[in-house]
């Protein structure tokens, strides 16, 4: 008995065959490697640069040749001429070096500089030195005393020629701001004259009068002195004093002339 078979076939519709056609289709060109590898022409090329002979140069009377031109150098009979402004500059620099030699300097240490030595010499002289700087050819600073009583005086006693004369200048009050201190401060302001001899010597001492009696503070006798700027002897940094319980007062160790530059304008009582 004879059987038929019905069988669907499904085709595809023209537009998805032609994608699959579209990938199943490969390219004709080769595929580059992702690893360059270097051309054996580039290799080549190196190698003969590397093997050329290099340039020199030589002259000719090297190899006993004649030189085509020949210029002999003799001395100048003739001084250089130095440029104006570069003599002017030396000129300035020896002047420069010249008045700082001249200019006058402290020669002492600041007595504010060892607190503990200013408080003890303030103790038992009752008065003392605080700090002092030069400053437009002019001496100003500023004095301690006790209050001792309310009528005081206070005066600079200074010479420019080896004490064969000397001129007392007063002293003016600083108003304390916080008041109720037992020490008062005085400042001064002493101008210095326009011409001192060489060898003349400037010193000062403070003298504190208090209702007839008198203190004097004198650097412990050696006086404040003001000298030139070539003579003065340079302090030794390592000799620092020690307090009673052994801690070096490295103030003046550290800022030895803080209170002589001449960048502070307002001149004052430290504490």
């Amino acid at each position: 008995m004879a059987l038929d078979i019905a069988m669907k076939f499904y085709l595809r519709s023209p537009l998805r065959r032609d994608r699959v056609e579209c990938r199943i289709t490969q390219s004709n060109e080769p595929l580059r490697p992702c690893i360059q590898t270097t051309d054996k022409t580039l290799l080549s090329e190196l190698s003969n640069q590397e093997n050329k002979v290099k340039k020199r140069v030589s002259f000719a009377d090297s190899r006993g040749l004649a030189l085509t031109m020949v210029k002999v150098y003799s001395d100048f009979d003739d001084e250089l001429e130095i440029p104006f402004n570069i003599s002017e500059l030396i000129d300035n620099i020896v002047n420069l070096t010249t008045v700082e030699k001249e200019h006058f300097v402290l020669d002492f240490v600041q007595p504010s500089a060892d607190y503990l030595d200013f408080r003890n010499r303030l103790k038992a002289d009752s008065v003392c030195l605080e700090n002092c700087m030069l400053k437009d050819k002019a001496l100003v600073g500023t004095v301690k005393v006790k209050n001792l009583a309310f009528q005081k005086c206070v005066k600079i006693r200074i010479t420019f020629d080896s004490w064969q004369t000397y001129t007392d200048y007063d002293c003016q009050y600083v108003k304390d701001s916080y008041g109720g201190s037992d020490k008062d401060t005085f400042s001064f302001d002493v101008s210095l004259p326009d011409s001192i001899q060489s060898n003349a010597r400037l010193e000062f001492a403070v003298c504190f009068d208090c209702e007839g009696r008198i203190f004097w503070d004198s650097n412990k006798g050696l006086n404040y002195r003001i000298v030139r700027h070539g003579h003065r002897i340079p302090y030794d940094p390592v000799c620092v004093s020690v307090d009673q319980y052994g801690s070096p007062r490295c103030s003046y160790g550290i800022f030895p002339e803080l209170p002589t530059y001449s960048g502070f304008d307002k001149l004052g009582p430290y504490y």
